[in-house]
């Protein structure tokens, strides 16, 4: 397994843009699930993150997500750039 540091970088480019603190919110629970899933080698049964309270550059909104055993992950994401957050590992199992 490879180091995980506890941080991943998405660079999420829409068609368009974000036109909504939803699209964070669906994009982020979106990433969680297939990307950083993979890298921790773990399934998530499910994964809800909190719409971010505005579009501007150092918002942050947590998620959880549960395995498929339910172990639960918190993360802590912020907005970097309009269209690109950052997602932080705030608790593992």
């Amino acid at each position: 397994m490879s180091n995980l540091l506890g941080l991943f970088v998405a660079s999420v480019m829409l068609t368009g843009c974000f036109t909504s603190t939803a699209d964070f919110k669906s994009d982020a629970e979106a990433f969680i699930t297939d990307k950083v899933g993979t890298e921790l080698n773990v399934v998530f049964e499910s994964v809800n993150c909190d719409s971010p309270l505005d579009q501007e550059v150092g918002t942050q909104f947590p998620c959880t997500a549960i395995t498929v055993d339910g172990r639960l992950y918190e993360f802590d994401n912020v907005i970097d750039e309009p269209g690109e957050f950052t997602v932080n590992i705030a608790r593992r199992p």
